[in-house]
């Protein structure tokens, strides 16, 4: 079996990191073809070219791979060559953005006519910005490209429920597949303190880390004002925000953490953490704080917390829950409240904060990118027979 693998891979940014992994894991068990992007942009006041994945972090991962980088976000003529020279059994689709729509047509029509397997795996159901120009064009985009897919993957059951819901599609036809943890990120063991260190951090404090992109549905909002409110009752934490602003001024979370005068004890790097740097953020964590308001997401971030064993408290929205084991650690989303009552819960007790960490490293052990290729590759067999 020969499968042509379409996503993105470093140094550009969005979904590369699991198109990696994932990619890396099928080639060691399959004839794999990357088809990828030579060129790829978006808004660019969002996405700094500062910004890029150091693609010589994963040089050893990416020398191993198959890669044909011949598509051009902005340019159809590149998809439709990449169709006309389109050969194997099974192209497997990677769609998070309807943005990309015009290249990614011409190539799934090619392969139809020549009789190529499709699976799609459907990072987000709905957009993360829900204007209603991009609910409608990604409405649109979707109800064109689905009914090329012989098999759907979605990361969990709410992502299945939805695509369901909205696109009426077969059930049968939705394999529901996870993320795996980031296990291609070099790790040097740091200890917290040596993390703290170098980070410049308060050594006698409790550090609530967020890491992401910063976007309307994350809830940092809700975060801030939860820490506000925990600073009442607790003088020895600290929050810790990293992450590139994507579609969002960040002057409007600037002012809040102003308003609630807690300058002193929040940081903020804006930008997006270089590899070499991502271990020292997770490592000086004591919690790693998911508070996303909606959104059928499943959390990439979620996958790297995990890969650090760091105790996670995650909103009730998309798949985040199933990155934890105990309901003690899930909050109701854009929930200010309820966000501040279990995160002090968690930090002041140390038992509690020891099993979430045990039970990160469990989950972590369970969430291999072979295993994610085996039962990758029963889907594409499951194209073929219509399972």
């Amino acid at each position: 079996m020969k499968v042509i693998f379409l996503g993105t891979l470093p140094p550009i940014i969005g979904l590369s990191p699991y198109c990696l992994h994932l990619s890396y894991a099928l080639s060691k068990q399959i004839d794999l073809e990357f088809l990828g992007f030579k060129e790829f942009s978006h808004k660019s006041q969002d996405f700094k070219r500062e910004s890029k994945i150091d693609e010589t972090y994963y040089n050893d991962t990416l020398q191993s791979l198959n890669i044909h980088n011949k598509l051009s976000w902005y340019n159809p003529l590149s998809g439709l060559k990449a169709g006309i020279e389109l050969k194997g059994d099974v192209l497997h689709l990677q769609w998070w953005i309807s943005s990309l729509f015009i290249v990614i047509f011409p190539v799934l029509l090619l392969a139809k006519l020549k009789n190529i397997k499709i699976v799609i795996s459907v990072h987000n159901i709905l957009p993360h910005e829900r204007g209603k120009f991009l609910l409608l064009f990604d409405n649109i985009a979707n109800k064109l490209v689905f009914p090329f897919a012989n098999k759907f993957i979605v990361h969990n059951n709410r992502n299945k429920d939805s695509l369901i819901d909205f696109y009426n599609i077969d059930e049968n036809k939705i394999s529901v597949i996870t993320h795996g943890v980031f296990d291609l990120i070099k790790k040097r063991d740091l200890t917290q303190s040596e993390a703290k260190k170098h980070l410049k951090l308060p050594i006698d404090k409790k550090i609530l880390l967020f890491f992401g992109y910063i976007r309307r549905y994350k809830g940092i909002d809700v975060l801030i004002n939860a820490f506000t409110n925990l600073l009442t009752e607790m003088d020895d934490i600290f929050l810790l925000i990293v992450g590139q602003p994507i579609g969002e001024n960040w002057e409007k979370y600037e002012k809040l953490i102003k308003e609630n005068n807690i300058k002193d004890v929040v940081r903020v790097d804006l930008g997006f953490a270089p590899e070499d740097e991502i271990e020292y953020y997770f490592s000086a964590a004591d919690i790693v704080v998911l508070p996303y308001t909606y959104l059928d997401t499943h959390g990439g971030v979620g996958a790297l917390a995990l890969t650090f064993k760091k105790p996670l408290v995650v909103s009730d929205v998309g798949g985040l829950p199933e990155y934890v084991d105990d309901e003690k650690a899930i909050v109701k989303p854009n929930d200010v409240e309820d966000l501040s009552h279990k995160l002090k819960n968690i930090l002041q007790d140390d038992k509690l904060i020891t099993k979430l960490s045990k039970d990160s490293a469990n989950r972590a052990r369970n969430l291999t990118w072979d295993d994610i290729a085996k039962k990758t590759i029963e889907a594409y067999r499951n194209a073929f027979n219509g399972n």
